[in-house]
């Protein structure tokens, strides 16, 4: 299973997750029995469409199954993504400092 270069942190752990439960033999619909909630919750939290499940899907293949490192990887791709966020409102604060400082020049 390769990860195109596109694909986020985030991308990356959904595809992981989706590799493990094909690994353990497991389905949707499986799944969806064991955390009380129906096939399409837990196909949309696969994709990304509900946080919630997709937490109690990890953690039920790390306490049930005994995968290990999924939670952390979780915490590393949302990590990834603040860092990201924080470099590059860092960039923004940058340039308004400057477009401040040309403003204050043509005001003189």
């Amino acid at each position: 299973m390769n990860i195109s270069e596109k694909d986020t942190p985030r991308d990356a752990l959904f595809t992981q997750v989706k590799g493990v439960i094909k690994s353990l033999g497991l389905d949707q619909m499986v799944l969806a029995e064991k955390l009380g909630v129906n096939q399409t919750n837990v196909s949309k939290a696969l994709n990304g469409g509900n946080e919630k499940t997709f937490q109690r899907i990890v953690n039920l293949l790390e306490t049930e199954y005994g995968v290990t490192s999924l939670n952390q990887h979780l915490e590393s791709a949302v990590g990834n993504d603040i860092s990201e966020i924080k470099a590059e409102l860092q960039a923004i604060k940058g340039t308004l400092e400057e477009l401040k400082m040309m403003i204050g020049r043509l005001e003189k």
